[in-house]
């Protein structure tokens, strides 16, 4: 069915597992098009109350974009990659039903942005996050060693900064402040910190990680769908909700 995604649907739950381990389940323009896909679908599927976003291995939820799309993108493709990228969160983040991302390991760059989607995150305790496109062009100890060639992504005039909506979801999570701290710097925060600053909502025991999270969803899926999907939009948007629909 999905070439990079794994689709298991079970007790009005949807699991979708980004599936590239050995990559680091670093996302693709396939990537991209698969969750389109999936979200166009799902949206209407009434046997689906919530989508639990996960990471296949045990290295990684994602890793962000995958360094061979990177370098091979021209000037054009870069800045289409780019809304690419937006879009596809954008329809996640635009989903009836509420998305959890359960992030393991690392969750970096693009992969972190792609989590922010999610209405929140949940962590095992060996994840580790951040934004850390910064540092990709930073001078020495900081950049990394995947970069010491040089920054695919760094245009020869200008700036760069993550271009799949983080840095808009990234304050509203942690506050303008925090979020510019981290974009500064293009830190990693382990799990614990990422929970005490408001990043993450809850942080699992690697060992239980998955069974936590089943509990979570298994959860969330008991409620009435039409209820999850109008308590999305209230709060999403703001709304009060003064009369409720007359019986």
């Amino acid at each position: 069915m999905y070439e990079t995604l794994d689709l298991k649907i079970e007790e009005r739950v949807a699991w979708l597992t980004l599936n590239r381990p050995e990559k680091l389940n670093a996302l693709t323009p396939t990537t991209m098009r698969e969750l389109r896909r999936f979200f166009t679908e799902v949206d209407d599927d009434e046997d689906v109350c919530v989508v639990v976003l996960r990471g296949a291995g045990e290295r990684a939820f994602c890793a962000g974009m995958d360094l061979g799309w990177s370098e091979q993108l021209t000037k054009r493709e870069r800045v289409e990659q780019g809304r690419l990228g937006e879009k596809t969160f954008a329809m996640m983040e635009r989903l009836s039903v509420p998305v959890v991302a359960a992030v393991h390991g690392y969750a970096v760059g693009g992969g972190l942005e792609l989590a922010l989607a999610a209405d929140f995150i949940v962590a095992a305790d060996n994840a580790k996050m951040g934004l850390v496109e910064i540092t990709l062009s930073a001078r020495p100890p900081y950049r990394p060693k995947m970069t010491e060639d040089g920054d695919p992504d760094q245009p020869e005039f200008g700036g760069s900064a993550p271009g799949w909506g983080g840095v808009k979801r990234l304050p509203r999570r942690v506050g303008t402040a925090m979020a510019k701290e981290l974009l500064f710097t293009g830190v990693r925060l382990d799990a614990a910190r990422a929970q005490q600053i408001g990043l993450v909502n809850d942080v699992y025991p690697t060992e239980e990680f998955g069974k936590r999270v089943g509990e979570l969803a298994e959860r969330i899926a008991a409620m009435n769908r039409y209820n999850l999907r109008l308590v999305k939009e209230l709060v999403t948007n703001g709304y009060d909700w003064i009369e409720p629909h007359p019986g």
